[in-house]
């Protein structure tokens, strides 16, 4: 008989005792959820149950609130001890590190204008390691390179075999017109010259022409000397904001004085004059180009500077190099891209390929290093550092306008700047900059943007940001700038509304070209909400860019539209302003910033 039955009722299950299937079952007691953070209950110290609580907060460890717990040795009081030790030992060596990564940072900026690899974001990270040796050891990209492959420019095939490359911050022309062909100009085009002496012109700059004949048409050509004289003080004017002018005491004196005072057919023979000719008749052929008595690419300009052309034939500078030469291939770049009116560009072209020449003579003849070095006398250093930083300034400009790597590497440059002969002083007494020295100096922080914003390898977008604020916090003198919100000025020469449209549009076309490819990013994602896009920045800074150079080119030929007229570049930089307007109408029919582009458009 059970158990239950000799008691007489049913049998109880204790706990404990085996059930029928021979498995132990505990019974379960109610228990408590802890509310206290972990470390508060290995310390039994009182938590408030916030997270991170303020008993974590006080010690120093509230990222491990509230799951979390200290590791300790054999005691808890020494881990705690050692735990504030350790907060001030992490912050003097962040406090060492943020010293030697300063330091790093100005030594890597003397010899270079790219980062320090250490300088650069998650370089100290060990994880970084692999896919560092990954990257090494193939192309391969990151979602956001991959995002940009459009960004690197554009490669024209023409169908006879030829090829151009023009970069993302091309000019929008250029594209425009990039694959047609047009057949070179007629020699008969030019009245006053031969055909042989087109062609000679037209000939290579690096093979000898030592024919007698050819070398007395061009000295003929050259003009009386009362319109020589009024060409030079053109010249003069024009280099106050159109190019840098050679001094005039070196103009009328040493040139223009010595080939007149001679006769030119007999006494131009040795080295220097004969580069001087060449020099002279390029200061007629851009004086003629901007002479309002003349038409807009006027035949004159085009002969003076085939002539020119001609004579540095007699005395290739690729064999012995001068100032005066490199100073011609300089001027010659600028004129080509001046008078450029061909459909296809193709003289702006062979003006980016005269300026890569003449800096390559120029390297040969050391103008990029410090002539001090070499213990010249001031005016010959003075004057190799002037024809330096002209040609850097030509280099740096032709290729960002075709979107091509500059010749010349800040990396080797060791030439100081020429010192300022227009001193200006501003109403706080300080010294300004002139405009020329204006232009050279930021020629440098452009050099610097190409090299870190437009190379193979994307930047991150901090770069481009911090990049942006550089070319924002460059300073302008105050007589440069444009006073906008302040009563107009009434004394104010052409030269000077120039020269501020100018520096303005040096400033809005670098951010322009540095936000576009970000720009067009937030348009093909949320085209809706352009301003909350993560490259929203990008989106207002280039609106901004654009309006600037539409509104300062509008105001700018109010005043001065003979100048204008004859320049390409402000009609380039208005087109892309326009570009970006159009795209936020089309492309971007609900954002905030389609109605104002289309007001804008209407102006254009």
């Amino acid at each position: 008989m059970s158990p239950a039955n000799a008691n007489g009722g049913p049998s109880r299950q204790l706990s404990g005792d085996k059930p029928a299937n021979g498995e132990v079952k505990q019974r379960k007691r109610p228990g408590r959820v802890p509310v206290s953070c972990a470390e508060c209950r290995r310390l039994k110290l009182r938590c408030d149950r916030k997270v991170p609580c303020e008993t974590c907060v006080k010690r120093g460890c509230s990222a491990i609130c509230p799951e979390g717990s200290l590791t300790t040795g054999k005691g808890n009081r020494l881990a705690l001890a050692d735990a504030d030790e350790l907060h001030k030992k992490v912050e003097r060596l962040r406090n060492r590190v943020t010293t030697l990564e300063d330091a790093l940072r100005k030594l890597q900026a003397a010899v270079s204008d790219d980062p320090h690899p250490l300088l650069q974001e998650g370089a100290a990270d060990p994880k970084d390691d692999t896919m560092r040796q990954a990257a090494a050891c193939g192309p391969s990209l990151s979602p956001e390179d991959e995002e940009f492959l459009d960004a690197f420019g554009t490669l024209t095939l023409g169908l006879r075999g030829e090829s151009r490359f023009f970069g993302q911050t091309s000019r929008s022309e250029y594209l425009i017109h990039a694959p047609e062909y047009v057949p070179p100009c007629d020699p008969s085009t030019f009245v006053h010259l031969t055909p042989e002496l087109v062609n000679v012109a037209t000939g290579s700059l690096e093979m000898l022409c030592s024919d007698p004949e050819i070398k007395k048409q061009v000295l003929s050509r050259l003009p009386s000397l009362s319109r020589a004289c009024r060409l030079c003080d053109l010249f003069v004017e024009y280099g106050d904001y159109l190019w840098c002018s050679l001094p005039r005491n070196q103009l009328f004196d040493e040139i223009l004085g010595v080939i007149y005072r001679g006769t030119p057919a007999s006494e131009c023979n040795d080295l220097l004059s004969t580069h001087a000719v060449s020099l002279l008749f390029m200061v007629f052929a851009l004086a003629s180009l901007f002479d309002q008595s003349l038409p807009p690419y006027s035949t004159e300009a085009q002969e003076y500077y085939l002539l020119a052309r001609a004579a540095l034939r007699f005395a290739p500078p690729i064999q012995d190099t001068t100032l005066w030469s490199i100073q011609a291939l300089v001027y010659m770049a600028l004129f080509m891209e001046y008078c450029d009116c061909r459909p296809d560009h193709s003289t702006s072209h062979k003006a980016w390929i005269h300026t890569g020449f003449a800096v390559k003579l120029g390297h040969g003849i050391g103008l990029h290093v410090n002539s001090a070095r070499w213990k010249l006398d001031e005016e010959a250093t003075q004057r190799r550092s002037n024809v330096f930083w002209q040609l850097f300034l030509t280099d740096t400009w032709i290729s960002f306008g075709f979107g091509r790597p500059p010749s010349i590497s800040l990396s080797y440059v060791d030439c100081t700047m020429p010192k300022d002969t227009e001193e200006y002083i501003n109403s706080e007494g300080h010294k300004e900059w002139s405009f020329h020295s204006w232009t050279w100096q930021y020629s440098k922080v452009l050099h610097t943007v190409m090299s870190t914003a437009f190379g193979c390898k994307i930047p991150p977008y901090s770069t481009v940001i911090d990049l942006d604020r550089k070319v924002r916090d460059f300073p302008i003198p105050w007589r440069m700038r444009v006073k906008c919100g302040l009563p107009e000025e009434i004394n104010v020469s052409p030269a000077l509304r120039i020269q501020r449209w100018l520096v303005m549009s040096c400033k809005e076309s670098t951010l322009l070209n540095l936000h576009r490819p970000y720009f067009a990013q937030a348009l093909n994602e949320q085209p809706q909400d352009l301003l909350r896009h993560r490259y929203g920045p990008s989106v207002m800074a280039i609106y901004r860019s654009g309006w600037r150079l539409i509104e300062g080119l509008k105001e700018t030929w109010k005043k001065v539209p003979d100048v204008l007229s004859r320049m390409s570049l402000p009609w380039s930089q208005s087109l892309s302003g326009a570009i970006v307007m159009c795209l936020l109408v089309t492309r971007a029919p609900t954002s905030t910033l389609a109605q104002a582009s289309l007001q804008e458009l209407d102006r254009v």
